[in-house]
């Protein structure tokens, strides 16, 4: 992928679609400088005891997965800008509560605002980004960008937040929340009260939920989709507990996180332009989450060597990633049609939080004691969930793919002769 390519990506947009794709970066930036060194302040400079810190950070994450389908249908209801805008503000007052708070009534309250300005703005940036491009492709193109904005901001955040929590994690908030306040001001003057091309008001809440509900097809959609959620986030629970389980240097973890977001901001374009050009988003998606279920059998494949197997792992989980993830947001509005975008990409978040919810569960019983190898089963149940996943995700697009294809000739007038 050459830079002209980018350019050329780049320029299709239009300002207001550049502008939500910089939002990937910053947004990113902003709350990894804090999130990953967060349980250290809680547990050691403020002296938390274990569940006070669990708490602190289940609240964030509950209160924002919890909440995506009211903050997308609240989006429908407001309009996406608003909601964009208020779930800045929100989200620059939690981090820099977060930062300053010292005991545990406040530092609940600051989890709460993070989460919540996240489940705002989250599915209604992403209508707002589907809503502002003219095609399915041009679409493809836009998350393309946006999650390669995403990954930048991934390998930059940590690396200012330890300088900044060198310091103390009060300027670590204070700034991330600056951050944040600096984009409530761009949102606010520069992306335009409605995408270009809006769509129907919204329906009523109940005939919302009775849509969503009764659309089979976009409920499958989204609960194979969902899987990418769970094999994901294992970056974060299962991984872990493997590298510690080998008796490995914290670096090494480090290690995974940058190669994983070096792979996507080098290769998300490229990976996207062979997904148009060659794969289609059938065998894109389909791919993406076979490739990132059958990382995991880097793991005890290649056990006598934990380093190689680790790197591997995340090279092959990050190259599924950006075959498959903004495919997904892409595609979305395929199922909502000309319906409200905001509870669609809000159900969709919700169901992927909930079964990354359920399974980190499930393998978290699993792993046993801190220092314990984590049983074989895991990784295998983890490759048989991406394969089975992403084989009938492929089928089912493509039985919608050949399904178009037959009422395309049906829907073309003929000529008068």
């Amino acid at each position: 992928m050459t830079t002209t390519h980018y350019r050329q990506s780049w320029r299709m947009l239009s300002p207001a679609a550049r502008l939500l794709v910089c939002n990937g970066l910053f947004f990113n930036l902003a709350f990894y400088m804090t999130l990953p060194y967060l349980a250290l302040h809680l547990g050691g400079t403020l002296g938390l005891t274990g569940w006070a810190s669990g708490l602190v950070m289940g609240m964030r994450v509950f209160s924002q997965q919890g909440l995506f389908l009211l903050g997308g249908a609240l989006g429908d209801r407001l309009g996406y800008r608003p909601a964009i805008v208020l779930g800045c503000l929100v989200r620059s007052l939690g981090f820099a509560l977060l930062g300053w708070a010292g005991d545990l009534p406040l530092l609940l309250l600051a989890a709460f605002l993070t989460g919540f300005a996240g489940a705002l703005f989250t599915p209604c940036a992403q209508a707002y980004l589907a809503s502002e491009c003219l095609d399915g492709r041009q679409r493809q193109q836009a998350f393309a960008l946006h999650n390669l904005a995403s990954q930048l901001g991934l390998l930059l955040g940590p690396l200012a937040g330890m300088l900044l929590t060198d310091i103390d994690f009060v300027v670590t908030g204070l700034v991330s929340g600056g951050i944040f306040l600096l984009l409530t001001a761009l949102q606010w003057h520069l992306l335009p009260p409605s995408p270009r091309h809006v769509r129907e008001r919204p329906p009523a809440w109940s005939e919302q939920w009775r849509d969503l509900i009764g659309n089979g097809p976009f409920l499958r959609f989204t609960l194979l989709a969902a899987a990418y959620q769970l094999l994901f986030h294992q970056l974060y629970l299962a991984v872990p507990a493997y590298i510690n389980s080998q008796q490995q240097a914290t670096g090494l973890l480090s290690g995974v996180f940058t190669l994983t977001a070096i792979i996507g901001v080098v290769l998300q374009l490229p990976a996207s332009q062979l997904v148009q050009r060659r794969l289609g988003v059938a065998r894109g998606m389909g791919l993406g989450l076979g490739l990132m279920g059958m990382s995991y059998l880097a793991l005890p494949w290649l056990q006598p060597w934990p380093v190689a197997a680790s790197l591997t792992q995340a090279a092959c989980l990050s190259l599924g990633s950006i075959l498959c993830f903004p495919l997904f947001a892409a595609h979305l509005p395929h199922y909502a049609g000309d319906r409200a975008l905001g509870g669609y990409y809000g159900f969709y978040a919700s169901l992927g939080g909930c079964v990354a919810l359920l399974g980190n569960v499930l393998i978290g019983a699993l792993l046993g004691e801190a220092a314990a190898t984590p049983p074989a089963a895991i990784w295998y149940g983890l490759a048989l969930c991406g394969l089975a996943a992403g084989w009938a995700l492929y089928r089912q697009l493509r039985r919608e793919e050949l399904a178009n294809a037959a009422a395309a000739p049906l829907a073309t007038p003929r000529r008068s002769l």
